[in-house]
């Protein structure tokens, strides 16, 4: 089996957003389900923040496969996307701590939003930058030549 070959900018982009987004979306629901005590985590607080942060990731990879996983490159448009799904995973994981049935929710996906944006000004988010670039601007035609796409 070729890696390289199998494994290739698509794929990376993937893994790295997956991995990447994850983490943001899972880190800020961590912070805020002990509403900042980080003395208070306990083994349930990172199960619930895993789930939260893979379920916030999952619509973001599954756009990937489509024609609109251009817009994923886009940093203000990927980290508003995650801040819904992020929304949308919090509220369906657990209640809220906070005032109001979604009050949680909506700070948890408010934080995974701006958190993602300082995130992508790192050398993190400009490596996972340009994987999206690369894999964007690469196809294969019928012969199995890669071509660059024009835009």
């Amino acid at each position: 089996m070729n890696l390289p070959r199998w494994f290739h900018e698509g794929h990376q982009f993937r893994a790295a957003l997956c991995g990447h987004k994850a983490m943001e979306a899972g880190g800020v629901c961590l912070l805020l389900m002990v509403q900042g005590n980080l003395l208070a985590l306990a083994p349930e607080h990172f199960l619930l923040a895993s789930k939260t942060g893979l379920l916030a990731v999952f619509p973001a990879i599954a756009v990937t496969f489509t024609r609109y996983g251009r817009h994923l490159s886009n940093r203000w448009t990927s980290s508003a996307f995650l801040g819904m799904c992020a929304f949308l995973a919090d509220s369906a994981v657990h209640r809220s701590h906070f005032a109001g049935k979604f009050g949680e929710a909506a700070v948890t996906g408010l934080g995974a939003f701006v958190f993602s944006v300082a995130v992508s000004y790192t050398p993190v988010g400009r490596f996972v930058d340009r994987l999206a670039d690369s894999s964007r601007h690469r196809s294969k035609v019928p012969g199995g030549i890669e071509m660059q796409q024009r835009d």
